[in-house]
């Protein structure tokens, strides 16, 4: 029972630290979220060319990964993401 408790802890440390670094009423924050947005497209095949470079597609694929994994531990919805993006791009 003490590996689940420390686990549960180790968990939760990690969710706050994502959420402090990655809080989306922060400037920097935004503005960071909004790039990793840019540069971790949701369709592995955008910006690899025709014909299409394999090793772009799977450089995509991992830097979508990155980019799922954070908003995973700070829950936050593509939709609010897309909404951050978009607003950036506008004051950007």
């Amino acid at each position: 029972m003490a590996f689940k408790g420390s686990l549960f802890k180790h968990l939760l440390r990690k969710r706050i630290a994502f959420r402090k670094v990655f809080d989306d009423k922060d400037d920097a924050a935004r503005v960071v979220l909004a790039e990793l947005k840019r540069i971790c497209p949701a369709d592995p095949s955008v910006g690899t060319g025709n014909p299409i470079d394999e090793r772009k597609v799977f450089i995509n694929i991992g830097r979508r990964q990155v980019l799922n994994h954070i908003l995973a531990i700070i829950h936050m919805p593509d939709e609010k993401l897309n909404q951050i993006a978009r607003e950036e791009e506008y004051h950007g």
